[in-house]
């Protein structure tokens, strides 16, 4: 057991935290991109244009799948009932919980790769180069799970997590046009690439939201590494 645990090349090991984790948390990305779907073949029926069509299709990518990472990844650091096992384990739950995020990011990452390549392949796509693509979804996907992360750990609320997550990703889907505008909260904008392309100042954008949910995750590590620090379930 000792060697399993310890063992990080062991798909046995993988295949257990990919059952903590869940069929729902993993499948959660999908699940957004299929709901982008259907609204955007909503809005094609409804005789949108294509530029709304490509939008809708990107905010997909760069904005509910990064949402739907966050709220699991509240999900997952909650639901584990036997974290006080892990005082007695030779890995410390940092460690363990580590490895069923990688496994939630895993599923998102693919599923997102695997729609970026759709669109490419039917001509939808209206991001950047296929190179810089992963860019249009993995900063804002570590900016909302650093977040969550914080939020989960600081706040031991389940509901507060859940809350502040939801509360940035809509004040910045309604105050989109104010955020982009000025130079000090441009680089934060979750949502530059869908709602104003990959022009001056994307890159910047990009790295800023990389650093800073870098930075998240790096304070809800530590912090995850004091006993007792995530909250359980008779904490939601």
């Amino acid at each position: 057991m000792r060697a399993v645990l310890t063992d990080v090349s062991s798909p046995l090991l993988w295949r257990y935290e990919s059952r903590r984790v869940g069929v729902a948390a993993q499948a959660a990305p999908a699940a957004a991109l299929a709901v982008t779907l259907l609204l955007t073949a909503f809005t094609a029926n409804a005789g949108g244009s294509r530029a709304d069509i490509e939008r809708l299709l990107l905010t997909g990518l760069e904005a509910v799948v990064p949402l739907a990472v966050a709220v699991a990844t509240v999900t997952v650091i909650t639901r584990d009932r036997c974290r006080e096992l892990h005082l007695a384990l030779p890995v410390r739950y940092v460690t363990t919980l580590g490895r069923r995020l990688a496994t939630l990011v895993g599923a998102a990452a693919a599923t997102a790769v695997i729609y970026s390549a759709a669109l490419v392949a039917t001509g939808w796509w209206s991001g950047p180069a296929a190179p810089a693509s992963p860019l249009v979804w993995v900063p804002p996907l570590l900016a909302l799970g650093g977040l969550a992360m914080i939020l989960t750990v600081v706040g031991r609320s389940v509901v507060l997590a859940s809350s502040g997550v939801a509360a940035t990703w809509l004040a910045q889907q309604l105050y989109a046009a104010s955020l982009a505008s000025h130079a000090g909260s441009r680089p934060f904008f979750l949502f530059l690439t869908s709602r104003y392309g990959t022009g001056e100042g994307w890159l910047l954008n990009r790295f800023a939201l990389t650093v800073t949910g870098l930075c998240l995750l790096a304070v809800a590590v530590t912090a995850l590494s004091r006993p007792g620090a995530a909250p359980g379930e008779e904490e939601q």
